[in-house]
């Protein structure tokens, strides 16, 4: 291998033509030359060979510049090897064969063609590529021994004429060439054991060092300053070196190099407290100069940099909640070495609760430094701030979060900070992280209920006695915002005169109630509350279960009686006596119909007469109480048979049906609340025969009256 000083490396700057003349010119001069001096040619100090090549050691072309590439291989007259070959000059054919009819060129591992080969003289040979294709190869030139080259493999015509055949100017790529064989079985082969090699070159084709585009800064956290470029691939070593200098400075004029060479070894450099010459962190412009050297010239490209709005701050830090509510918090937060930055800084709070459907999206709050005077309060002696209102003193950043939506709920916060001159959302910190829990409250609603969500179940040893559930729709879990949380019914009495009693419930779950021991004969109004440690929800439901009386004998009342109206309603649909449901497959669709003991009312201008179809996601099938979920939906009076489907349908889990008939009368004054002087309700019919209807269409039925 040769190694050569990059001083050495040989610039070709002839230009090449297609032109017989020119090219003889060329194959002339380079005889002259060979003929004066070819016992002095060698592959290299050092280097024992039977000759060499002209130029020698490294060769660099610019890609495209139309200079070919020209390696002259020439065989050294006085050594015995080459004597000897002369000697041997005339082959089977009764030709004269030069010395140089024996040098085979290789690009690589593989063969020229002879194409782009031309015999020289008796000693030389001159490999010519036009426009060589931009890459690093390695050509060698070779001698074969004891070998009898075919006519057809000669680089030349017999009679030793130093001619050569024309060659396309245009031609900028090798036509295939032959890989080194061990076997004489194709033109031009060879045995290796007959090679002998002269010399060899390093080609390098490539570009002029380019202009660099993508030239990046970053500090972080003020405290330091890296640049990193990038460059285009280049066959030829190219080496880049930054320097940098301070505007309006005192002897500005002179860059300044480097601390390390990292710049010429890996495309970036580096500056901090401890380098030399060290970060300037004062300083608010630099003006750097990048210089690109190779064999084929230099370029230099300025850049003026904007220092302080290419800073990344590290993460804001002792982050302090000062006070906070159940739908707010104040936040405390330093941002360390950036406290001093001469320039404004630019605040970002993210945030999200335990209860958001989404994970991965957070809530973002847009900060303002404009602040309205604070307002002192009386109960924490603290600062409270208006909403996006950003205060600070000399070492702290107040920010109060407002707005959220869940009491008593683990809340996430994400605090950023960049320079208020940055541009991109790539300049912001790493955030500043805490988790916190807001304060509790009291629940936000009572759990939903409906007309005619009751079920009562009559003593069978006194018949004056029932027990009474009344069942409701729990509230979310996000919802119930504090400890301790409970639902309480209850219904009151005046068993003395101004004096009301509250009847609180015999048991109570989440999703019902139960009542033991109430009389038939009297109608009751329960209240449901949502409940916590903080205390009952500003809202109730009711749900109003009438006597027996009511029930059976409302037909019958006059309708003219103002008095009896007022005190009770009319039931205009008859209680369902028969509920099937019908299930089809296992994506939660069931078909559902019904029957009742009489004729049906229609819905009038003043009267609403509809069914209510309820149904609960249980653990156990009927005739289990269901503490599951419950829904429902509202059905025209008309209809007896109506298909639900379950969003969110689990397997796993039964799900039970009930029917209610309702009837309310529509008041002039639009409030239909579901009260005893306005409506009226069957109550709850359990579902009593399932029909299962699976792929097979085997139908199985699962029935109790």
């Amino acid at each position: 291998m040769v190694v050569v000083d990059i001083n050495m490396v040989t610039r070709i700057n002839r230009r090449s033509s297609s032109s017989l003349s020119m090219l003889y010119i060329t194959l002339t001069l380079i005889t002259l030359l060979v003929d004066l001096a070819y016992c002095s040619v060698t592959c290299g100090l050092g280097i024992k060979s039977v000759g060499g090549t002209v130029p020698s050691g490294d060769i660099v072309l610019e890609y495209g510049s139309g200079v070919p590439l020209e390696i002259t291989c020439i065989l050294q007259s006085d050594t015995i090897i080459v004597q000897n070959l002369f000697r041997e000059r005339i082959d089977s054919n009764n030709k004269t064969k030069f010395p140089s009819h024996r040098i085979v060129f290789y690009k690589n591992a593989e063969i020229v063609p002879s194409q782009y080969v031309t015999i020289v003289n008796s000693t030389a040979a001159l490999l010519r590529i036009p426009n060589p294709p931009a890459g690093r190869n390695t050509y060698y030139c070779t001698l074969l021994l004891d070998y009898e080259l075919r006519q057809n493999d000669s680089y030349a015509n017999s009679d030793g004429d130093h001619s050569s055949t024309t060659l396309s100017s245009d031609s900028s790529t090798l036509p295939p060439v032959q890989p080194a064989t061990t076997s004489s079985t194709t033109d031009g082969s060879h045995q290796l054991g007959s090679l002998l090699g002269v010399c060899l070159n390093t080609v390098y084709v490539g570009y002029k060092p380019e202009i660099i585009r993508n030239f990046t800064c970053i500090s972080e956290n003020w405290v330091n300053l890296r640049c990193n470029w990038s460059t285009s691939e280049n066959p030829i070593r190219t080496t880049y070196k930054l320097l940098f200098r301070l505007p309006g400075r005192a002897g500005g004029r002179i860059f300044i190099n480097c601390p390390t060479d990292s710049d010429i070894r890996d495309n970036n450099c580096y500056w901090d407290f401890y380098t030399k010459p060290m970060y300037r962190q004062a300083y608010e412009f630099y003006d750097f100069r990048l210089n690109g050297q190779n064999a084929l010239g230099n370029v230099s490209t300025f850049f003026n940099f904007h220092h302080y709005a290419n800073i990344i701050p590290a993460s804001p830090i002792n982050i302090t909640v000062i006070e906070k509510t159940e739908s707010s918090v104040m936040f405390k937060w330093s941002v360390g070495t950036m406290t001093n930055f001469p320039r404004d800084l630019i605040h970002k709070i993210e945030y999200k609760s335990q209860w958001d459907s989404n994970p991965e999206q957070w809530h973002s709050v847009n900060i303002s430094d404009e602040c309205n005077a604070p307002i002192l309060s009386n109960k924490t002696n603290s600062f409270l701030y208006d909403m996006n209102c950003q205060e600070r003193d000399n070492d702290f950043y107040y920010f109060n979060v407002t707005g959220l939506k869940y009491p008593f709920t683990h809340y996430d916060f994400r605090i950023y900070v960049r320079s208020s001159l940055a541009r991109g959302e790539d300049k912001w910190s790493l955030p500043g992280c805490i988790t916190l829990k807001t304060k509790s409250s009291i629940p936000k609603r009572p759990p939903r209920s409906d007309l005619g969500i009751f079920d009562c179940i009559t003593s069978r040893t006194d018949k004056t006695k029932r027990d009474i559930f009344i069942y409701w729709q729990r509230i979310d879990d996000s919802e119930k915002c504090g400890d301790s949380f409970e639902y309480r019914a209850y219904y009151t009495s005046n068993i003395m005169p101004n004096e009301t009693t509250i009847h609180y419930s015999n048991e109570i779950y989440e999703s019902y109630a139960k009542f033991q021991g109430l009389n038939t004969s009297v109608g009751y109004n329960f209240t449901v509350y949502s409940s916590n440690n903080q205390g009952l929800s500003t809202d109730y439901s009711t749900i109003y279960v009438p006597s027996e009386s009511e029930s059976k004998n409302l037909r019958n009342i006059p309708f003219f009686d103002t008095y009896i109206l007022d005190f009770c309603w009319l039931l205009g649909l008859e209680k369902p006596i028969l509920l099937t449901k019908i299930v089809f497959d296992q994506q939660g669709v069931f078909e559902l119909s019904w029957k009742n003991a009489g004729t049906t009312k229609l819905s009038t201008a003043d009267e609403d007469n509809y069914y209510t179809l309820f149904w609960c996601e249980n653990v156990k099938g009927h005739p289990h109480q269901c503490n599951g979920y419950v829904n429902w939906t509202h059905v025209p009076g008309s209809e007896f048979r109506y298909n639900v489907t379950i969003l969110n349908y689990n397997v796993k889990n039964h799900y039970q049906f009930a029917i209610s008939a309702n009837s309310r009368r529509l008041l002039s004054n639009e409030t239909n609340c579901y009260h005893k002087n306005n409506s009226n309700s069957s109550g709850m019919v359990w579902e009593s025969c399932t029909i299962q209807n699976n792929i097979s269409i085997k139908i199985y039925y699962f029935c109790s009256l």
